[in-house]
């Protein structure tokens, strides 16, 4: 515990244990951007930096579906570590090179 804390005139362990109820959400404020620039961040009681926010895309350039592939073609990608979405997609953009569609269509 923290000299800071040590010092405060509140029921900590109340506070921990209390749930919000769903009529108390409209007492809490809403989170800005401002805010969550301020925000200390701790993890284990260790100060973080904040973590890196991605701003909004100028163009999409992907799409979100919903795909349902093969176990083992998951499991192979998901082996090769972080950025295995990527890799899929690069095996499929590779694919097509190599199998152009024919003129009839």
């Amino acid at each position: 515990m923290s000299a800071k804390s040590k010092n405060i005139k509140s029921n900590l362990k109340k506070v921990d244990t209390h749930s919000v109820k769903s009529n108390e959400y409209d007492e809490l404020p809403e989170l800005t951007d401002d805010m969550f620039d301020r925000a200390v961040y701790k993890v284990n009681g260790v100060e973080k930096p904040a973590p890196k926010r991605r701003g909004p895309q100028k163009t999409p350039t992907k799409v979100a579906i919903y795909l349902r592939l093969p176990p083992e073609v998951v499991e192979y990608f998901k082996s090769e570590g972080t950025g295995w979405q990527t890799k899929i997609g690069y095996a499929l953009k590779d694919w097509i090179k190599k199998h152009p569609h024919s003129p009839t269509r």
